[in-house]
């Protein structure tokens, strides 16, 4: 009798656990951010044409204000999903403080969280907008998703983040565009839906200036998801150019560029994050990748010491023939705040 009432426990425990497993992958299903292709962010066709040559952009990966140099990252092959929540407050301060101080033109920032778990819900999108009240801001979700189960000593939680473009000058269209989804119906209900965040610029002489503000997959399992969205990247960015119009593409790569100055970093990976290199011939050889060669992510396998854990470049720009890049810069904060350092760069359009 004992026997017969131990089973029908485990039995009715076992239905209530496969009921309520059902009952949340049918709630986290009904909620799947489904984003469309291209969402208009705004339009501004009466926006005033610009009358500039030579602009200056800062992109930096914030961590969601939460991958300081103590944290190590579960996905990374470490077992973390969030820092302390005091260290939290303090990174995003040292992240908003810089940007405002930072004379930048244009900011393209990414991993910027409104509603998430990992940041303890706090509003970096509206932290960031404060410090920089005479720009304009264009965010773009890639990451909305109820609640994410893992890891299951830790779940991560809810997520809502996203890239933000900061602008000193009024665009005359802000576009979200999807980049494609390769990932499992079941794997894509918890992942990011990758994008960038594109702004156009009339100017004076009559052409456009098309910024674009990318974050690229991390953790595709063979490259192919990476591999498609730099095709569509690729597809949107040369069409533009042969409209006439100059363009500078920038971001977290998630890949190294095909430079010379970036051969320390081809191929230093880990069990878990294997950053791709951008083949030599992606592009016509008249595109330029810009960077200083200096390393811009460190792996989340371990807190970070200096010279033992692993770095990669993963953070530069791409410009059209007829954008020259005058000066760019890794600046060194040492993971202090985020896995990733600032970089920014100066361009000149030709031909104006």
């Amino acid at each position: 009798m004992k026997i017969r009432r131990i089973s029908k426990i485990l039995l009715v425990t076992c239905f209530f656990v496969i009921a309520a497993c059902i009952l949340f992958v049918l709630i986290i299903s009904l909620t799947d951010y489904k984003p469309e292709k291209e969402t208009v962010l705004t339009n501004m066709p009466d926006a005033a044409a610009l009358n500039l040559d030579t602009i200056e952009i800062l992109t930096w990966n914030t961590g969601y204000a939460g991958l300081d140099s103590e944290m190590d990252f579960f996905y990374d092959g470490g077992s973390k999903t969030k820092t302390g929540k005091e260290n939290a407050m303090r990174n995003l301060d040292a992240i908003t403080s810089f940007i405002a101080d930072n004379s930048a033109d244009f900011v393209f920032l990414q991993e910027v969280d409104r509603a998430s778990t990992r940041s303890y819900k706090i509003d970096m999108l509206s932290a960031m907008t404060a410090k920089k009240p005479s720009y304009l801001a264009f965010y773009g979700i890639n990451y909305n998703v109820l609640f994410v189960p893992v890891p299951i000593t830790s779940p991560m939680g809810q997520v809502e983040s996203g890239i933000l473009t900061l602008s000193r000058y009024v665009p005359s269209q802000s576009v979200r565009y999807a980049y494609p989804a390769k990932q499992s119906w079941f794997k894509g209900l918890f992942l990011l839906d990758r994008c960038f965040v594109m702004c156009r610029y009339p100017l004076t002489n009559g052409k456009q200036l098309v910024l674009v503000n990318t974050h690229n997959s991390a953790f595709d399992d063979d490259g192919e998801q990476r591999r498609e969205e730099m095709l569509v990247l690729k597809n949107f960015i040369t069409t533009e150019y042969e409209k006439g119009n100059y363009v500078i593409a920038g971001g977290d790569w998630n890949q190294t560029p095909p430079l010379e100055s970036a051969k320390p970093y081809h191929g230093v990976a880990s069990e878990y994050f294997v950053p791709l290199q951008i083949p030599g011939d992606f592009m016509p050889q008249s595109w330029k990748w810009i960077s200083d060669g200096k390393p811009t992510n460190r792996f989340l396998d371990i807190p970070y010491i200096k010279g033992e854990t692993k770095e990669t470049l993963l953070d530069f720009f791409l410009i059209s023939p007829n954008v020259e890049a005058i000066h760019t810069e890794r600046i060194n904060k040492n993971y202090q705040h985020s896995d990733h350092n600032p970089v920014i760069a100066k361009f000149v359009m030709l031909d104006l």
